[in-house]
């Protein structure tokens, strides 16, 4: 988020102020919250808010995925505080402070648009409408007689045209809105997978999965970190 990066810079040039207003004002206090929990001095804290908006949104300069992931999260770090070697930042550096990888989580959540329950509904239709097509209706059933040996033969002289024709056109039109909302879905993920192609490889060397991919998973973000370890195992 442009928004959110705009933000990211103002907390980087003063790390020793209270931002809170201005977090609640961009609606991003409850996702940061975790961190002025932690036992860190104001100025340690600003400094993984201003690092976590940097690291990980798609509109942020400082994400460079042609560089070596953490020496990229090492520059950047260093960008905003030239005090960094310490426990804290050498475990989140690394991936190893929970609550910070919790806090990425939270901010994944603000990232995501419309287009991720819209991708995950369009998917379950195509299933839904597949299923349906490949369904016998009753009509056809008629038409099925289980011989001695217990195997389904079909009585080819007592099919009605008509009814063959009304059902083959009904299961070709349900085919048919069944591959429009695949295709609509698969235009849907192509674009935020354009669009958040830099946030993409920085989750996946950090955390392990691609952030794009929960589009398509009937996941609620609420539940993300139980996905995760789900993956992960």
């Amino acid at each position: 988020m442009l928004k959110a990066v705009e933000l990211a810079k103002k907390i980087a040039q003063n790390l020793e102020i209270n931002w809170l207003s201005e977090l609640k004002d961009y609606n991003l206090f409850k996702c940061f919250e975790p961190i002025y929990k932690m036992d860190t001095s104001i100025i340690n804290a600003n400094t993984l808010v201003a690092f976590c908006i940097y690291a990980y949104d798609p509109d942020s300069t400082k994400l460079d995925i042609r560089k070596d992931r953490f020496e990229n999260k090492y520059s950047i770090l260093e960008s905003i505080n030239e005090n960094i070697n310490s426990d804290l930042f050498k475990g989140v550096l690394a991936n190893e402070n929970e609550t910070f990888n919790n806090v990425v989580l939270n901010y994944l959540e603000t990232l995501t648009d419309w287009r991720w329950p819209s991708i995950f509904s369009l998917i379950d239709y195509h299933s839904n409408m597949m299923r349906f097509a490949n369904q016998k209706t009753e009509s056809e059933k008629r038409f099925d007689k289980i011989n001695k040996e217990g195997e389904v033969k079909e009585i080819t002289e007592e099919y009605d045209i008509d009814v063959v024709s009304r059902v083959n056109k009904q299961k070709g039109d349900l085919l048919d809105l069944a591959i429009k909302s695949r295709q609509r879905a698969e235009t849907l993920l192509s674009e935020i997978k354009k669009d958040f192609v830099n946030t993409d490889t920085a989750i996946q060397a950090d955390l392990g999965f691609v952030f794009t991919d929960t589009a398509k998973e009937r996941v609620d973000c609420m539940s993300w970190r139980q996905w995760i370890r789900s993956l992960k195992k």
